[in-house]
């Protein structure tokens, strides 16, 4: 038997070890068409404001990544040192 049909999508895990990051953006487009699809009052402006919604969620995402980074790698080992 070729080898996909036996694929079962939430038993079988996809390859995207190595890329796992770049699953963010299909994740926050999904949240932010949730969202506005309830929050919306005007249909007409419907799929601008998922695409800033979408653009303010990565943005914090990145924003918050930079920070606990700096936080991590500069501000912890300043307030205990590693004794030498």
């Amino acid at each position: 038997m070729i080898p996909t049909l036996a694929y079962t999508p939430f038993i079988d895990a996809l390859a995207v070890h190595d890329e796992w990051y770049l699953l963010i953006i299909p994740i926050a487009f999904f949240i932010a068409i949730g969202y506005k699809s309830v929050r919306c009052y005007d249909m007409k402006n419907y799929l601008r404001e998922v695409f800033i919604f979408t653009m303010q969620i990565l943005i914090g995402l990145g924003i918050l990544a930079i920070l606990s980074t700096v936080l991590i790698t500069v501000l912890i080992p300043m307030l205990a040192p590693v004794p030498s």
